[in-house]
């Protein structure tokens, strides 16, 4: 079947970063996909698309304004689709709207267990014009299901990480006894309120002010509207153990260089670079939100930051720094979770049985045609 895969943009988030995973796993099951981007943003998700052969549209000249409902309607006519696939708020509304002129099914992604009030009460209203909705983790599921009042029936779950032994790995924390070993702390994710990284840069603060013998460098990996602000906090602080590095465009290789990886997140879905640092053998101290808080096990693979105060963070921090022989064993503990928990066996099979769903919608509107009795919501 032909797959128009509607996302809001190439940004380079959470997003989009599965995007070549999951348009193979299409693929791999028979599908042609085409994919219409909004908005192009700072198209860090281009160089993918490209590298996986992936076709694609970005509707909109201006790269940081979304296309036009009628823009993306028309785009859709254009490569008649059999399936209309959408991914975050504005996308599964304008594909809803698709569906319903086109009367084809629609699928749409939810990727986190927030939505904004004013999404979330929009995707309340339509989420009936969505036919099956697809979580990317167990957790996003209830969300969804309670939050849009969508039945269970028409939830189902594609993790969007697929474990890689052949990555590089991280070499373990060894600790600073000559004086001049640095650990290097790691972070990566949109600079947004949601990533919570004012946090992070109170604790170095801290441990700067309390514990100057430790030596501990902490990298924010990515870019968003928060960079300015991030950056005059730094500067206000004086701190010369924090470095903004921006998007990264290899993950594996930038985890692999950490010896601890830190995510302090208001609220989150599956978190795929929790994911990456993880499989690379990274420990991590995560605040237990969202899906990451069934990921990781506190005191095995990584550490809970509960309460997220910049002391409890500091003191997180100091405890993997002294304690080389924890590192490591949480290290291999995270690494062998991931490769078990989501190889590629497992992940292949929960996508076919997400693509089966899809099809059966197919065929379903394709009977509903010939009948004469129109969208497949109008016949459950």
């Amino acid at each position: 079947m032909r797959i128009v895969y509607i996302i809001n943009s190439l940004n380079g988030g959470g997003a989009e970063r599965p995007l070549p995973d999951i348009v193979a796993q299409m693929r791999a099951c028979g599908h042609d996909v085409h994919v219409l981007a909004l908005a192009r943003k700072a198209g860090n998700a281009v160089a993918w698309l490209q590298e996986a052969g992936i076709a694609y549209d970005i509707l909109s000249p201006d790269p940081d304004k979304f296309a036009s409902l009628r823009t993306t309607l028309a785009a859709v006519r254009r490569h008649a689709p059999d399936l209309i696939w959408t991914s975050l708020t504005r996308a599964t509304l304008y594909g809803q709207m698709a569906g319903v002129l086109l009367r084809r099914p629609v699928v749409s992604w939810q990727h986190n267990a927030y939505l904004r009030p004013w999404n979330r009460r929009l995707l309340h209203a339509t989420h009936s014009l969505t036919d099956l909705w697809v979580a990317d983790s167990p957790f996003v599921a209830k969300c969804t299901a309670r939050q849009l009042n969508v039945p269970q029936r028409d939830v189902i779950t594609w993790p969007l990480f697929t474990a890689q032994a052949r990555m590089p790995q991280a070499v373990p924390w060894a600790g600073a006894d000559d004086g001049r070993a640095v650990f290097r702390l790691g972070t990566l994710g949109r600079l947004e309120p949601q990533k919570n990284y004012g946090l992070l840069i109170q604790a170095m603060a801290w441990l700067r002010d309390h514990a100057p013998q430790c030596r501990i460098h902490l990298d924010i990996g990515g870019e968003g509207s928060l960079a300015p602000q991030l950056r005059t906090q730094i500067m206000a602080l004086g701190l010369d153990n924090v470095t903004l590095s921006g998007f990264q465009a290899d993950p594996f290789t930038y985890c692999a260089g950490l010896h601890g990886y830190v995510q302090p997140s208001l609220f989150e879905g599956l978190c795929i670079a929790l994911h990456e640092a993880m499989q690379a053998g990274v420990p991590s101290i995560v605040t237990p939100v969202g899906a990451m808080a069934d990921v990781v096990r506190d005191g095995e693979s990584g550490l809970f930051l509960d309460p997220a105060t910049p002391e409890r963070l500091a003191s997180l921090l100091l405890r993997l720094y002294d304690d080389p022989a924890l590192c490591a064993r949480m290290g291999t503990a995270a690494r062998r979770q991931i490769l078990s928990s989501y190889n590629l066996n497992a992940i292949t099979a929960q996508a076919r049985a997400v693509m089966e769903r899809a099809e059966q919608l197919v065929a379903t509107q394709a009977g509903a045609s010939r009948a004469g009795t129109g969208h497949p919501t109008a016949i459950r």
